[in-house]
């Protein structure tokens, strides 16, 4: 009489038994046969590396599910052994996934030895691929799991549910608005900006928000969602200023003396360091004195050798109309 277990008979049982010592005994020559190729290499590649890791529990759990095939099993068992499967299956995906991020941004940073911005921002990126493709297989396994249902799960918590619901929205905008920054690049760290209402300097690039330390000292954190929706000055990509101000000159300056002014200041603006001389012209005529406007460019995106290039030649103008005896008149409105 022929002996039966869990409804499969001894030779058919020995038959698996024989499949899965089999598939796994081939699985476990691949990876080192490839291990050893990886070893025996100085910079193996991309396939090399992924078919040398091969995670020990996968290889067990797809040798059982295909020695499984084999035997009359259960709904239950057969339900088990594939949830098993698929959970390996994601977490040998994701590894493979994570490598190749890790082996395209290792390459990506060799070629920028002294570019600090980007290996932080090609960092940046790294990280949050990662977490989108580790949650990807956590949401597979959860999906694979008879009955399971995550949304309704949550949709049953009340408010609660709701309050984790829109928390993990926000998360998800963040990190998506934090790799829209990575890949756009609108600014980087230390970058000085300008958002909404803050002016300063770029110290880091989060997950969730970017921290800019202010002109007055202190450190703002912004959420990356937020900074996105706002217009972006990035003031550390200027080629070069333009400064446009005007001044009043008194209603009684002789009109041979009004005529020669946009000469006077085109002379004054000669050997400014860093600086490109436009146009000075008679602009209009105001109640407290004769209005003339003056252009410039400086050619540094500096602030500070704008500001200096603005002193040096509001000197040398006040200057010359001294030595001319012109008198100023209303007070001068300059903007950047």
């Amino acid at each position: 009489m022929e002996t039966v277990f869990l409804n499969n008979s001894l030779p058919r049982w020995l038959q698996a038994l024989a499949v899965f010592t089999l598939v796994l005994l081939l699985l476990l020559l691949v990876r080192a046969g490839f291990r050893k190729k990886t070893h025996g290499t100085t910079t193996p590649s991309l396939i090399l590396r992924l078919l040398s890791q091969l995670l020990l529990p996968a290889m067990i759990v797809t040798a059982v599910w295909i020695a499984s095939r084999f035997l009359d099993l259960s709904a239950t068992v057969i339900s088990l052994l594939r949830v098993l499967l698929i959970a390996m299956l994601a977490i040998q995906a994701g590894r493979w996934a994570d490598l190749g991020i890790s082996h395209w941004s290792a390459q990506q940073i060799a070629k920028l030895p002294d570019d600090t911005a980007h290996r932080t921002s090609l960092r940046g990126i790294a990280l949050i691929a990662r977490i989108i493709i580790w949650f990807v297989a956590a949401l597979v396994i959860l999906q694979s799991i008879p009955n399971f249902d995550l949304s309704g799960i949550i949709a049953s918590l009340g408010l609660g549910g709701i309050a984790i619901g829109l928390t993990a929205q926000s998360l998800v905008v963040d990190l998506l608005s934090s790799l829209i920054i990575h890949v756009d690049k609108p600014y980087e760290p230390g970058d000085s900006i300008k958002t909404g209402a803050f002016f300063g300097t770029v110290e880091r690039i989060g997950l969730r928000s970017t921290r800019i330390r202010n002109l007055t000292g202190e450190e703002i954190s912004i959420s990356n969602s937020e900074i996105l929706k706002t217009p972006i000055q990035n003031f550390s990509r200027l080629e070069e200023r333009r400064v446009s101000f005007t001044f009043q000159i008194a209603n009684d300056t002789p009109p041979e003396k009004i005529a020669r002014i946009p000469e006077w200041i085109e002379k004054a603006s000669g050997g400014l360091e860093n600086t490109r001389f436009s146009r000075a012209h008679f602009q209009s005529f105001a109640p407290g004195g004769l209005v003339f406007e003056v252009v410039f460019f400086v050619t540094l995106p500096d602030y500070d050798a704008m500001v200096k290039a603005q002193n040096q030649l509001n000197m040398r103008i006040y200057e010359k109309l001294q030595q001319e005896s012109v008198r100023f008149g209303g007070l001068p409105a300059i903007q950047v």
